[in-house]
């Protein structure tokens, strides 16, 4: 038990949990530690404390009593608030599979607190191979140094260059010290070739190595190029980060590289991939950056559910403040939580047939674990089911205008990955067909400008049976960028 801790952070709970609550936090922690499946003199105390937090909290009185002797302590209460809208009120009996959508939406409990910003370590994994000789690297250097110059003087940065081996080319320094930093920017050399593992195991050693108390980490990979072979090994790394709470971004610079790798890689922490095409693309992003970093409510964020049987989780976009496909992983990484931002995501589920005498519909059943940015050693859980009761035979055909919307552009978003699909399988009339469609959806959302651009990719492929340059990914980034409702307003 850490100095200080109370039962409640014992259990992972809020000061304002459920009796409920109590009793399912207490025994999954039971589960966990008990002394017959996890031995050893450490387990062995944590579950001796869980015990006497149970003990003492599922009982009212003692409850009430224990909440008095530490009045005036400050104790945890729920950082975030979640609210769910469904597509519909209830789910009809009918006798074939229905599709049901989910809106969650999280938001901030608290108000910043500029006093308990945490302090920032991020950590730059910077590609050196060849191809990113000359103006993609000074781009980089240069950027790099705006962006340090937006970050808190006590923030920590620290950068690693690598090819086909790795070099610790900056370690962890107080950002004020600007004019070291951009001498060791200043000796990036490129050569060789790309080997990303590489540069990720050496990030990630650096930031896992340093164990300093109450410091938000982040990694962040640019690169232009594919990585080859080591695939899966990046994978597992970052599942890696995600279990120690550090998210991975990831960066693409032109058109050579691997987006469904660094979707994939970014998507297990939480993170997300981002289209670099231009000088304009990276200030745009370290602009954001440099703001999220100091307004992160909750970190660590991630979902850990299971459904009744025969419901299939068909997806879950993460849609504002950035637009990001989650991995169907659990637990499933859910990013960050920011003050006075919404986080809103949208999953889709298949249901089968509705049995004859059957109530309810659980689609999840579970918790959503978090760290409030302000207490970063401490852990919190919610309880989120995800139910709807079975009514009628006739399908409900008024959902939520949220989720109409949210649907109209994912289905421009989804469309566009299967028209990549067929330009790659040589079904290039499928494809036009399909970028027609986009387009002309594009229009109706008010987009003129993307919609034009997808007409011009349908030509070339119609006439040379391929993209322009980085036109796959000018798509795949533009249409994905609209999944965010900020776009849509902006756009409106």
């Amino acid at each position: 038990m850490k100095s200080g801790e109370t039962w409640y952070e014992i259990l992972e709970i809020s000061s304002e949990a459920s009796s409920e609550e109590i009793r399912l936090a207490y025994f999954e922690l039971a589960r966990k530690y008990h002394p017959d499946t996890n031995p050893g003199d450490l387990a062995r105390e944590w579950f001796f404390q869980i015990q006497q937090a149970y003990e003492t909290l599922s009982d009212p009185k003692k409850r009430h009593d224990y909440d008095e002797s530490i009045r005036g302590r400050k104790i945890l209460k729920d950082t975030i608030g979640i609210t769910v809208k469904y597509s519909t009120a209830s789910i009809p009996r009918l006798n074939e599979p229905q599709v049901i959508y989910a809106m969650i939406e999280m938001n901030s409990l608290v108000d910043l607190d500029r006093t308990k910003i945490p302090q920032n370590h991020l950590c730059l994994v910077i590609d050196k191979s060849t191809s990113m000789k000359g103006s993609r690297i000074e781009m980089v250097k240069e950027n790099i140094i705006q962006f340090v110059e937006k970050l808190k003087p006590t923030d920590v940065i620290s950068i690693v260059a690598f090819n086909d081996r790795a070099d610790l080319l900056l370690s962890p320094t107080k950002v004020s010290d600007i004019n070291f930093i951009s001498e060791k920017l200043s000796a990036i050399k490129c050569s060789g070739s790309t080997e990303i593992y590489t540069g990720l195991k050496s990030g990630f050693d650096l930031l896992w190595g340093n164990n300093t108390a109450g410091v938000r980490k982040q990694l962040i990979l640019l690169t232009d190029g594919h990585t080859y072979g080591d695939e899966e090994a990046c994978y597992g790394l970052a599942q890696k980060l995600q279990s120690r709470g550090i998210i991975l971004s990831g960066l693409g610079i032109g058109h050579e590289w691997n987006d469904d790798f660094l979707d994939r890689l970014s998507g297990l922490t939480g993170g997300t991939s981002t289209f670099i095409s231009s000088t304009q693309d990276l200030r745009n992003y370290i602009h954001k950056l440099s703001e999220s970093v100091s307004i992160t409510a909750a970190e660590n964020i991630s979902y850990d559910f299971q459904s009744d049987e025969g419901i299939i989780t068909n997806y879950m976009y993460r849609l504002s403040p950035d637009v990001s496909v989650l991995p169907l992983e659990k637990p499933m990484p859910l990013g960050e939580i920011y003050f006075n931002k919404k986080s809103v995501y949208l999953m889709s589920f298949t249901i089968p047939p509705v049995r004859q005498k059957q109530t309810t519909v659980i689609l999840v059943k579970g918790k959503i674990r978090y760290q409030p940015s302000a207490h970063a050693d401490r852990k919190m859980r919610l309880f989120v089911n995800l139910a709807l009761g079975v009514e009628g035979t006739e399908p409900n055909l008024n959902p939520p205008q949220e989720i109409v919307e949210a649907l109209a552009r994912i289905s421009v978003y989804q469309m566009q990955e299967k028209a990549n699909s067929d330009v790659k399988n040589g079904d290039f009339n499928k494809a036009v067909a399909r970028l027609g469609s986009i387009s002309t959806q594009l229009f109706k959302l008010g987009n003129p400008d993307m919609a034009q651009k997808v007409m011009q990719e349908a030509d070339l492929i119609k006439t040379s049976g391929k993209y322009s340059k980085d036109g796959d990914k000018q798509l795949k980034y533009g249409t994905r960028a609209l999944l965010s409702p900020e776009i849509e307003e902006r756009v409106s």
